[in-house]
């Protein structure tokens, strides 16, 4: 996996690192919740129900640990061995989620990898690929020059 579009400090990074999963596990869960509310029912996350699923944001050294249950996505406990494990780096991450990125390029790239239930993997990233993209830029709140320089430093 390469590290090169790493956005992070190395001490940062370190720090983040010694931070327990849950917490930002719930806050991840309740902002999916929050931002694709709207555009993912819950019934479509049936699939998620009993699955544990991490998210590995590489250069933070930090996983995310979610599935769903009948109200949308839930933090899980951690788990040595998720049903299903996506990682890449902040950078990389964001630009998937401004869709200014493709995950099969990232994907072939190295950029993005996934371990485990490569089926379930493709269950995520076709409902992913079924919300609209206005539903998920989630800087559309932000004034235009804030954004502007968000995407000229972070998507650069």
């Amino acid at each position: 996996m390469k590290q090169q579009n790493s956005v992070l400090p190395a001490a940062i990074a370190g720090a983040f690192a010694l931070l327990p999963p849950a917490p930002h596990s719930v806050l991840l869960a309740a902002g999916l919740n929050r931002v694709l509310g709207r555009s993912i029912q819950p019934k479509q996350l049936l699939p998620l129900q009993d699955k544990s699923v991490c998210i590995r944001v590489t250069d933070a050294r930090l996983p995310f640990f979610l599935g769903a249950d009948h109200r949308g996505f839930v933090a899980r406990r951690f788990s040595q061995t998720p049903d299903l494990t996506i990682g890449a780096c902040a950078r990389d991450f964001l630009r998937l989620a401004l869709r200014a990125e493709d995950p099969d390029t990232l994907f072939f790239g190295r950029r993005l990898y996934m371990e485990g239930d490569t089926e379930l993997g493709l269950l995520i990233k076709n409902l992913l690929d079924s919300v609209a993209p206005a539903q998920l830029f989630m800087l559309r709140l932000l004034p235009g020059s804030v954004r502007a320089k968000i995407r000229e430093r972070l998507l650069s």
